[in-house]
């Protein structure tokens, strides 16, 4: 019981602050596509998916190692160890990174012209490339925040405050390229670096010396975690990046608009996904499955009732709400109903990536990923050639649904119960518990 009354507070912590960064990142991507127009919000667009994938590689897994090993070691006020975590994750982080940057500063004249055949993406790429190493920064210590249940820093950090930055520099500048919106957005990730790690060191208790933690525990977990963080990524961006490959710049912005759109139906899930993670870790690590059971029963009502509405709207006024992004993207609409259908899916399915990894079995979610990822990417070879644009959303809407339903499935395996069970017979279930 009062495991689910601490569940409905800070749900409703971060539901209110997913909210508030759902809205501004909406309202980032009506402000950017405005100000620039569809062809060159599709350059923009197109450079932040790059190096947004990029960044995935560099950071080794680092995001849930973090947020799973701060978690165990909060907990029990171990705050040594939490430090040591910290410090060797931070720099498996940096150095990657600093390697990749230079690479795609270095390249990204022949890149943007000879793969993408996009010349005047080459300067918009190079400043996003700069920023990777401070992106995947403030990502890691979003997910340490979230490992203390400093709930309000980490959904600020991770969801609200880059776009915030960049809205603001955008009205306050008025760039009329995709070069320099690149180079505010890279301003902003750097503020926003500089407030998360004011955050953590505020938050976590000094200590005397962090511990030199283990490297083999740590890769145990961020090694698996590490190829399953790629190839989510691939499912997430393959469809926009090959898309940039055989489309033209208002197809891509089109694209970047419709699934920037369509995350409005997932923030619940992502808002829950910040509660949920420390304590099904220690849920799971004390053998108490019934209140584990009856944990994800909740969280799955909770968001499935909350993204509904959104995905209803989403799906009768499409071209309303493309509308709003300006000229060029009206014509998109059908992008956003076949992706909000598979954000849809992901949502009803429950958190069971979160579940796999608490529970320890990193390497079946690593497994399911990298099948879904090679699947992604063969469907968007094939049918964004075959269908433009409508092919990409396809590719992209298939890969994220059958992700979750695979998920779903090994959550019964390996935990016993299934989460679209939970769902569906809530009486059972609460007699069951």
């Amino acid at each position: 019981r009062e495991e689910n009354k601490e569940l409905i507070k800070h749900s409703f912590i971060a539901l209110f602050l997913r909210v508030g960064g759902a809205g501004i990142a909406f309202l980032m991507n009506i402000v950017v596509a405005r100000n620039l127009g569809a062809s060159q919000a599709g350059y923009f667009f197109l450079a932040v998916s790059i190096t947004t994938l990029i960044s995935s590689i560099g950071r080794v897994g680092a995001d849930q190692t973090v947020l799973r090993f701060v978690g165990i070691h909060a907990a029990k006020n171990e705050w040594a160890e939490v430090h040591g975590v910290m410090k060797k994750m931070m720099s498996w982080t940096y150095l990657p990174l600093l390697f990749f940057t230079s690479i795609i500063c270095i390249f990204a004249a022949p890149i943007s012209t000879y793969i993408f055949h996009k010349p005047e993406l080459q300067w918009p790429l190079f400043w996003t490339a700069i920023i990777m190493p401070f992106f995947a920064g403030y990502n890691v210590l979003g997910m340490a925040l979230q490992g203390l249940r400093k709930v309000a820093f980490s959904v600020t950090v991770l969801k609200i405050l880059t776009p915030l930055f960049l809205i603001a520099l955008v009205f306050a500048f008025r760039p009329k390229d995709a070069t320099y919106t690149s180079v505010y957005y890279a301003i902003a990730c750097i503020l926003n670096l500089l407030l998360g790690y004011y955050w953590w060191y505020k938050s976590a208790p000094k200590t005397s010396a962090p511990k030199n933690y283990d490297t083999s525990t740590l890769w145990k977990s961020s090694g698996p975690l590490w190829l399953s963080a790629i190839m989510n990524q691939v499912t997430i961006w393959a469809g926009q990046l090959i898309a940039g490959i055989y489309l033209n710049s208002v197809d891509v912005a089109q694209l970047a608009v419709a699934r920037n759109i369509t995350v409005l139906i997932t923030f619940i899930m992502l808002a829950v996904n910040n509660v949920s993670a420390p304590r099904i870790a220690s849920m799971y690590q004390n053998g108490e499955m019934n209140k584990l059971k009856n944990y994800v029963r909740n969280t799955t009502w909770l968001m499935t009732l909350v993204s509904l509405p959104i995905t209803i709207l989403v799906w009768f006024f499409p071209e309303l709400i493309m509308s709003l992004f300006g000229k060029g993207f009206t014509e998109g609409y059908w992008l956003l109903r076949i992706l909000a259908l598979g954000q849809f899916v992901s949502v009803v399915s429950g958190i069971v990536g979160t579940l796999l990894i608490m529970s320890g079995f990193e390497k079946d979610l690593k497994n399911i990923r990298i099948f879904n990822g090679v699947l992604a990417i063969i469907l968007a070879f094939i049918l964004t050639p075959l269908y433009g644009a409508i092919g990409s959303a396809l590719s992209s809407a298939i890969a994220m649904a059958l992700f979750n339903l695979v998920c779903v499935f090994y959550v019964k395996k390996r935990l016993g119960f299934s989460t679209l069970s939970l769902l569906w017979n809530f009486d059972k279930t609460k007699k069951d518990i």
